[in-house]
């Protein structure tokens, strides 16, 4: 029984180590040697943040602080301050320019004072709101990611015809391991434990690393209030005159097989306006961006594939056609044709 607790106790402090490492090493590189945006600067300085909490945890290892209810639970309260920024970093991706140095102290300084509070009185009842308080603030922020995300990937179908690298759908995966960080989180809280400290290292790492894998990824783009139009009161008749042009000139000039084809970018090569092209895709043609140029795609992958002199590979088929990834030339093609490329390809051929 000795020998498990001390094996725990030991793994939990070799977890400990990695975690401080990890986070400390990449919240120095996206600070100081990268040049980097926004989003990752804020994701690195709450990097160094939670290292340095990490650091600070060290000091459960002396005997006076970690066998003291009053000092320990000082510790936990100012890890509760990584927390807003946590919301932010998530925030800002969703709306540039968000987290600025105001919100950060207005998210910042309802913690600080539970903690000031605590130090002061040593009422465990204020260290309990800090707790419900941070649990209330994580659970909002979770529903408006939720939220937000379905918005901003229809604007993403909305205004480029493709989705790779520029969708946030990684947020929403991200949640189900938040949950469980949280609730590790809520548990260390209550409950100090060596297992639950290493859960709660674990979790908090394995989130963390999802998080920084897709935000070095992800290419990030300017949002729709940034990218309004100036002009205003497009006529229905315009619109509807638009439609007919807007197919002819995308089969003349063939814009479709660009894989980065955006909206802004079909508006400039017409010598039109972007909300004008939108507005004859959503309200006139009922439909997205995205899948209208993808429909020409598709069209194009087909004719490739009913050309028996043709002998390149899928592969080959996606990139003519114009598509950004062999993944989504296959789902999309599947979705508008009933069988996969491959399928296709072999039918055409059979009935020669």
């Amino acid at each position: 029984m000795i020998l498990d607790t001390l094996f725990i106790e030991s793994l939990s402090n070799f977890v400990h180590g990695l975690s401080t490492a990890f986070f400390l090493y990449f919240g120095i590189k996206l600070v100081f040697f990268r040049v980097t945006n926004r989003p990752l600067f804020i994701l690195g300085c709450l990097f160094c943040l939670w290292g340095v909490q990490d650091l600070k945890d060290l000091l459960l290892y002396i005997d006076t602080i970690g066998d003291s209810p009053y000092y320990s639970t000082i510790l936990l309260s100012i890890d509760m301050w990584a927390v807003p920024l946590c919301a932010l970093f998530l925030l800002e991706i969703l709306s540039p320019g968000f987290a600025t140095l105001r919100r950060v102290l207005l998210f910042e300084l309802p913690l600080v004072l539970f903690t000031v509070v605590y130090i002061m009185t040593g009422l465990f009842e204020v260290y309990m709101s800090s707790v419900v308080y941070t649990a209330v603030v994580c659970a909002l922020v979770v529903l408006f990611i939720v939220v937000r995300v379905r918005r901003y990937n229809r604007y993403m179908r909305d205004n480029y015809s493709y989705t790779e690298r520029i969708n946030v759908q990684w947020l929403m995966n991200s949640m189900a391991i938040l949950a469980v960080c949280l609730l590790s989180w809520l548990y260390v809280c209550t409950n100090v434990s060596h297992l639950g400290d290493m859960f709660y290292y674990i979790s908090s790492t394995v989130l963390w690393a999802v998080v920084l894998y897709y935000s070095l990824r992800q290419e990030w783009i300017p949002q729709a209030q940034d990218m309004e139009s100036e002009e205003t009161g497009v006529s229905r008749n315009f619109v509807s005159q638009m439609g007919g042009k807007l197919e002819e000139y995308i089969r003349e000039k063939e814009l479709y097989l660009n894989p980065k084809l955006s909206l802004s970018d079909l508006a400039v090569e017409m010598g039109t306006n972007r909300s004008y092209l939108s507005n004859c895709l959503n309200n006139e043609l009922g439909i997205t961006f995205y899948d209208y140029i993808n429909s020409f795609r598709l069209e194009k992958a087909k004719e490739i594939l009913d050309d028996s002199g043709f002998e390149g590979c899928i592969e080959d088929v996606a990139i003519r056609s114009g598509f950004n990834s062999v993944s989504t030339f296959r789902r999309s093609f599947q979705k508008k044709y009933g069988c996969t490329p491959s399928q296709y390809r072999k039918n055409a051929l059979g009935h020669r």
